[in-house]
């Protein structure tokens, strides 16, 4: 029988590469699946090493400000603020009584 391109599997480079060794939480703490950068024991997302992982001054990784020090402070601010308004309104409800 004649094997066509349809019937046979196809092999690609990467399925033969080493593969990242970085335990990840997405996977449940198994190893990452993917192909690790030449030379390296870890995939270009992971990196820990030079050359690999995001480039320097990512703009894509900037915070979007929830959890600045700055926005938790003002959180907190707003918090004692309201207790002491409601702590307020308790005052003026008792002497209306």
């Amino acid at each position: 029988m004649k094997t066509t391109s349809c019937t046979e599997k196809k092999r690609y480079a990467f399925e033969n590469a080493p593969r990242c060794d970085a335990k990840t939480k997405r996977n449940n703490g198994n190893p990452c699946r993917s192909p690790a950068v030449r030379g390296k024991s870890r995939c270009r997302l992971h990196g820990c090493s030079k050359g690999s992982g995001a480039q320097y001054n990512n703009q894509n990784a900037i915070k979007h400000g929830y959890t600045t020090k700055e926005a938790k402070a003002q959180r907190e601010q707003i918090r004692t603020q309201i207790k002491l308004w409601k702590k307020f309104e308790e005052e003026l409800d008792l002497e209306g009584v």
